[in-house]
């Protein structure tokens, strides 16, 4: 039985993408990845998005991604699989795909250059191709742009588009801004910018937030505090492990692919896109970030799976 996103809350994880030495997807670092964020607690699995370099990826490769996605999981977290593509026919084609892997949902970002009518049409096809919740990935950087009106709109009238992952700058002002439409279409908010501001997400009507998964074990408590009405407790939780979610925005995916490495999910930091390499003080820096966040990391072992 498909989860109710509602019940979804806190970290949603992205994995980054793991390549071998010769260009193509590491399959048992993929596993190892999906099981690190089942077993730092994540509620959902989003994939393969951004940070998982999905525009550099085939449509096969896209697919593998969501099916040992559903497999991995299978049924402990909740999996929300990527429907973009550059036009309605092919999103509607993720989408059904998704769906027979057994994804819970679908995500969709509009893609880049086209009108509102367009907008409209995309999402359609989306929902007539699937029969689980549709989320607007609503992205101030990429594809279309959204207004918080026009969010509600195609939620009141798209059968099965209910969610939002809101992260227009700035980020959770844009979820008070759709939050404040208030309509019973819309299910709920998912935000961005990797929880780094998980206590105004949480304040202004997100209930969870769809990041990079390298500290996943460190995300979802700060979520389970402040729904648990410890709102202290969750932003001291949260300020103390801050510095680990703030280096990704400077570093790049090339950063989360280093923790993951060092926590001994992947094995390199191999990636498709442009990125720089990190220098002797990244790593110096990341050394310090360990030992900040290491009383809050899970004990996690993949080694297994």
């Amino acid at each position: 039985m498909p989860w109710d996103l509602k019940k979804a809350i806190g970290s949603s994880a992205i994995p980054p993408t793991p390549f071998d030495d010769s260009d193509r997807i590491d399959t048992c670092d993929l596993e190892r990845v999906y099981e690190f964020i089942v077993q730092c607690g994540s509620t959902s699995i989003t994939t393969p998005v951004m940070v998982s370099e999905f525009e550099a990826l085939c449509e096969d490769e896209r697919k593998l991604m969501v099916r040992i996605a559903c497999e991995v999981s299978g049924g402990r977290s909740a999996v929300i699989a990527n429907a973009t593509a550059p036009c309605m026919h092919k999103a509607a084609d993720y989408g059904a795909y998704a769906q027979k892997c057994g994804a819970d949902a679908v995500i969709a970002m509009a893609p880049a250059g086209v009108d509102y009518s367009y907008v409209k049409r995309y999402f359609t096809a989306i929902s007539d191709a699937v029969s689980i919740p549709v989320m607007i990935q609503n992205h101030s950087g990429a594809g279309f742009m959204l207004s918080s009106e026009q969010v509600i709109e195609l939620c009141e009238t798209i059968e099965n588009v209910k969610w939002v992952k809101e992260e227009r700058q700035p980020g959770p002002i844009s979820v008070g801004s759709v939050n404040a439409v208030k309509t019973d279409a819309l299910e709920g908010i998912m935000s961005g910018y990797g929880s780094q501001y998980a206590p105004l997400d949480f304040e202004r009507g997100a209930i969870a937030c769809i990041h990079a998964c390298e500290w996943a074990d460190l995300v979802q408590p700060v979520w389970d505090l402040f729904f648990e009405g410890k709102a202290d407790e969750a932003r001291k939780l949260h300020y103390a492990t801050l510095p680990a979610l703030q280096l990704e925005g400077l570093m790049g995916m090339r950063y989360a692919k280093e923790v993951l490495r060092r926590r001994g999910v992947f094995k390199n930091t191999n990636m498709r896109r442009a990125a720089r390499e990190l220098s002797a003080d990244d790593h110096k820096e990341i050394d310090r970030i360990f030992t900040l966040v290491s009383p809050y990391m899970r004990d996690i072992n993949t080694n297994s799976n």
